[in-house]
């Protein structure tokens, strides 16, 4: 009598001796096929397009390393520097710091314990501390002007642009002065015409200043494209910051405890690395490839 013994189950599309069926070849064969031409026209596209030229730019200027030493340079550097002279005059740095990045009360005090209050800071400062406290901003200024010139590929001029760096620190802490007595109130009474006037101030700051810290050697209209994506990337990091960095700081707060408030701020100073940095490249990208808004425009109508 003969006993019949059923062959174990194969696995579907597979022929018992594990092969698999003619059909799923050619299947397979043909997904190949489409993933090679999906890639290939994805190269096409990407070659000689704006995209390839601004990474392009980019990577010449070693984007991210950039970015990372801009950010160590202003939580070493331009954190004492606002601290020392907010209290030199007489007012605490975390206001302005809670109306530029639109921390809640509780962010606002977790990053206040950071800091000691004005009065001590003030009266902190004598001797040496005069040294650093000038030195410290020079420096933020000064790297700000390299990295600048890395973007456009400008050689430094020695001690003269040392100079133009100190003076634009000058204007700047200036303009932050003012600028933060009138952004309050405005911020306060009407919030939405303070978001309004934000983004030609900061287009105008930062075509003035990459004018003023590359000596004039760039021309106002040639800068214009960078100094539109600079202010138009800031407005957008502060927006972002404004909805998540009171979280990011209350939360890493309580994990790290007040260390993690630092943690948080470092993440504005590698976004305000990124923007600067973005912001310059795409605007010489505009430049080189010869866009405008007309032509821009005109696309954008043919493409509908």
């Amino acid at each position: 009598m003969r006993t019949t013994h059923n062959a174990p189950d194969q696995p579907q599309g597979e022929h018992p001796a594990g092969r698999a069926w003619p059909g799923r070849v050619v299947s397979d064969r043909a997904s190949a096929r489409q993933a090679r031409r999906a890639a290939a026209w994805g190269r096409g596209k990407y070659a000689g397009s704006w995209a390839e030229c601004l990474w392009r730019r980019l990577n010449a200027v070693d984007f991210v390393n950039q970015a990372l030493l801009l950010a160590a340079t202003l939580l070493l550097f331009a954190v004492p520097f606002m601290l020392v002279a907010s209290a030199l005059g007489g007012r605490s740095a975390v206001p302005t710091l809670a109306l530029r990045l639109g921390l809640s009360q509780e962010a606002a005090a977790d990053l206040s314990h950071l800091f000691a209050s004005s009065a001590a800071t003030s009266a902190a400062i004598s001797g040496l501390s005069w040294v650093f406290f000038v030195l410290a901003g020079v420096i933020v200024a000064s790297s700000l002007q390299q990295l600048y010139q890395q973007v456009f590929q400008l050689p430094s001029r020695g001690p003269r642009d040392r100079l133009r760096a100190a003076i634009w620190l000058v204007l700047c802490v200036a303009w932050l002065a003012g600028g933060s007595t009138l952004g309050y109130t405005v911020h306060t009474s009407v919030p939405v015409l303070w978001w309004f006037l934000n983004v030609p101030v900061f287009i105008g700051f930062f075509w003035f200043t990459m004018w003023f810290l590359l000596a004039g050697r760039i021309g106002w209209r040639t800068l214009l494209p960078c100094a539109v994506a600079t202010g138009t990337f800031w407005i957008g990091m502060v927006a972002f910051f404004n909805l998540a960095l009171s979280r990011m700081v209350v939360n890493s707060n309580r994990e790290y405890g007040p260390i993690g408030a630092v943690f948080a701020l470092m993440s504005v100073f590698i976004a305000i690395g990124v923007v600067i940095i973005l912001g310059a490249a795409t605007g010489m990208t505009w430049q080189d490839r010869g866009m405008s808004v007309r032509a821009a425009a005109a696309r954008l109508r043919r493409a509908s």
